[in-house]
């Protein structure tokens, strides 16, 4: 079996490619939108997931205390929580410790995670007020 030379340099290329300046990357505004836009995008999904869930406790809250004559919370400070906790499952999940336990028993990394960001949330919620 014979094959053939990766490069052979004797033989002329089929076509030419055109010699082109390639434009010089965007500058710090394409780069700073590229990013936001980046982080928008991995930050949506955890924060849906709490404003809908921290929106239905507020509403679940209010109708049990209707009764009562008070009022519970409001709806931008759900929504803040929302982008709080959304923000720190995020900076969690990035973080290298939370692999930890990936490799055992399916019951340690349910606790350890559980837990590791539970302490996150935490941490970020005494640093929010």
């Amino acid at each position: 079996m014979k094959s053939a030379p990766v490069l052979d340099t004797d033989k002329t290329p089929e076509f030419e490619a055109p010699v082109e300046a390639t434009p010089a990357p965007g500058g710090v505004v394409r780069r700073v939108g590229v990013f936001l836009l980046r982080e928008l995008r991995e930050m949506l999904p955890p924060t849906i997931f709490f404003f809908i869930g921290f929106n239905l406790i507020l509403l679940t809250t209010n109708l049990l205390v209707a009764d009562y004559g008070a009022a519970f919370g409001s709806f931008m400070l759900v929504t803040g929580g929302a982008l709080v906790v959304g923000k720190a499952v995020l900076v969690a999940n990035a973080t290298r410790s939370i692999r930890r336990y990936d490799r055992a028993p399916l019951i340690r990394p349910i606790l350890f995670k559980a837990a590791f960001y539970w302490a996150v949330v935490f941490v970020a919620r005494l640093l929010e007020l």
